[in-house]
């Protein structure tokens, strides 16, 4: 059970890239401490639900408090608090390079913008074997080994080969090896027009470091004697495992005419701005800072979505098996509620289920009459209100399963307790055991 339910949290939310509100200070992490600390001071004892439904509810509320609780700091400045609009960049060209701001919105000019011109994209190693006829049996029977090294790691990889096996065989048994080992290659079969096959290796890693040219590399095996060396070393070079097809090499582009190098395609400019080099170009791409209405825009759109994705976690049927959903969803719908007269002045409607609909002609309006500014300081209560709640739910999402009070505590010699929430911790990291 444990197992499927961190199966299920790698698979919905493992790739999700950290943001820079994801790290924190010493004193912010005692601060989350002692909310903690507080929180189980006054909390009954319960024996909780730990099934696998309840475990991937905790993760949706968890990691959708969590997403909601980074846009609202993304959109608080950080001097005094107050709603603030993200700068957002756009690129002249973003099939070739798209941009993403990453820096301090109070700090960026609203004319900054830079020229890129990509004169070559990272590339990764592959090794494409020799191809041959799939039902031919040019390898003996018996048993074989190589090397591969890899990120200054070798690895010895040994099999078998038997009689009745053919050279298709033998290269996709190959291909799982190596794609099992997990060591940062995939291994494909690649079939030509004349229905020969060979085996395709290519590195996840691109770009080249120090003075090797290739990501990895591969030898007969060095723990034999020198028949099996010579054996491994024949197969090697019938199978054309060590042929070089491609050979990695580093992203190469000019900022404002100055050559820069990267070893992959996603760059880091100034510590402000995420590019993705997608496309060689023959002119230059120009990236630059949204117009303020644009960003405005986006950015309440961003809150919108945030808080809409931790409604719908409660919203979902599924769910209803759990005696906290319908306190979750009053909680959350009562902020939007207490702020509906000013989110719907403002172009956004709050829909029966709890959700926040997005009133593009409200802010269309708003934004031909230069009046998008005050829209945002508007929302400035209500951001501040559901980011409160959202601290709360990522601090402890199994307050939300079902859970059987066992004791009160004593209302008269409260204690601290800072390990009654770690069942939501446990729960990920028992998958190990």
């Amino acid at each position: 059970m444990i197992s499927s339910v961190y199966s299920y949290y790698l698979s919905q939310y493992g790739h999700r890239m950290n943001s820079k509100y994801d790290t924190h200070t010493r004193s912010q992490l005692k601060n989350t401490y002692s909310k903690v600390v507080k929180i189980n001071s006054q909390t009954p004892v319960y024996k909780l639900d730990l099934s696998s439904a309840a475990q991937k509810y905790a993760i949706d509320l968890k990691e959708n408090a969590r997403a909601l609780e980074n846009i609202t700091q993304d959109l608080s400045d950080s001097s005094n608090g107050e709603m603030t609009f993200k700068k957002s960049a756009v690129s002249s060209n973003s099939d070739a390079v798209s941009a993403q701001y990453i820096g301090d919105s109070s700090l960026a000019s609203d004319d900054e913008s830079f020229d890129i011109n990509v004169k070559q994209l990272a590339a990764s190693q592959i090794n494409t074997g020799n191809y041959l006829h799939p039902r031919s049996r040019l390898v003996k029977e018996g048993d074989y080994s190589f090397d591969l090294s890899i990120n200054n790691v070798t690895y010895e990889f040994q099999f078998s080969v038997e009689s009745s096996e053919t050279l298709n065989n033998i290269q996709n048994k190959l291909a799982r090896l190596i794609n099992r080992s997990n060591i940062g290659l995939t291994a494909t079969i690649k079939e030509d027009s004349l229905g020969n096959t060979a085996i395709n290796i290519e590195s996840e890693a691109t770009g080249i470091s120090g003075s090797s040219p290739v990501i990895f590399k591969i030898e007969p095996s060095q723990n034999s004697d020198k028949t099996d060396v010579s054996a491994n070393a024949a197969l090697i070079s019938t199978l054309g495992l060590d042929r070089v097809a491609q050979y990695p090499s580093n992203a190469i582009f000019n900022i404002n005419d100055e050559e820069r190098s990267s070893m992959n395609n996603l760059v880091t400019i100034n510590k402000s701005y995420a590019l993705e080099l997608s496309e060689v170009t023959d002119n230059p791409v120009t990236i630059s800072l949204k117009a303020d209405a644009d960003s405005i825009a986006e950015s309440i759109n961003e809150l919108v979505s945030g808080y809409n994705n931790l409604i719908s976690a409660a919203n979902d049927k599924a769910n209803n098996q759990f005696q906290g959903t319908e306190r979750l969803h009053k909680e959350i719908t009562a902020i939007a509620r207490s702020h509906k007269k000013q989110l719907e002045s403002n172009g956004l409607t709050l829909n029966k289920d709890g959700t926040i609909s997005t009133n593009k002609e409200v802010l269309s309006k708003a934004a031909d009459d230069n009046q998008l500014s005050k829209v945002f300081e508007s929302l400035n209560s209500f951001k501040d209100s559901i980011k409160t709640k959202a601290e709360n739910i990522a601090l402890n999402p199994m307050d939300y399963v079902n859970n059987k009070i066992i004791a009160y505590k004593n209302p008269t010699r409260t204690y601290n307790d800072p390990y009654n929430l770690s069942a939501y911790t446990g729960m990920m990291f028992n998958g190990y055991i």
